[in-house]
């Protein structure tokens, strides 16, 4: 490889990063019947309770498709159940189920063991390395927003 110098600039960098964390979780969940994409949409279902698709796409930072398919497969398994929206019944929102709940409590067991490997070649507060990201998590969604 030519210019083994060179860094991942603005977008190429969070890409890698993500590539990264992707082949992370996949390896913490691996047998536990969720994939990574599917982990993650049953994870914010777990901490918000409830939460339209529309909800979880931003939240999550996925196309509006992907999480569609994301949540067929999770209602074909019952994983996660579609229910009225109290508040306004032309809509609906998402909750996960009780196996749906314990898929996601069964992927999480391996999470603290990654956590320790990644934060033992870190050498930096997890807190130093997380603020640079919130801070460019904030300036790609106003950017997407214009």
């Amino acid at each position: 490889m030519k210019n083994r110098d060179a860094k991942p600039g603005l977008f190429l960098e969070p890409f890698v990063l993500s590539q990264l964390v992707g082949s992370v979780i996949a390896k913490v969940v691996e047998g536990s019947g969720l994939g990574g994409k599917d982990f993650a949409v049953a994870s914010s279902l777990a901490v918000w309770s409830e939460a339209t698709p529309s909800e979880l796409a931003s939240l999550l930072g996925m196309a509006p498709t992907t999480m569609s398919s994301v949540l067929g497969r999770l209602e074909r398994r019952g994983l996660v159940e579609r229910l009225r929206d109290p508040d306004d019944g032309r809509r609906y929102v998402l909750r996960l189920t009780d196996e749906g709940m314990r898929l996601r409590d069964a992927a999480i067991e391996r999470f603290p063991e990654w956590l320790d490997r990644v934060r033992a070649h870190l050498g930096d507060d997890p807190d130093e390395v997380l603020e640079p990201m919130r801070r460019l998590e904030r300036a790609l969604r106003a950017a997407l927003e214009e």
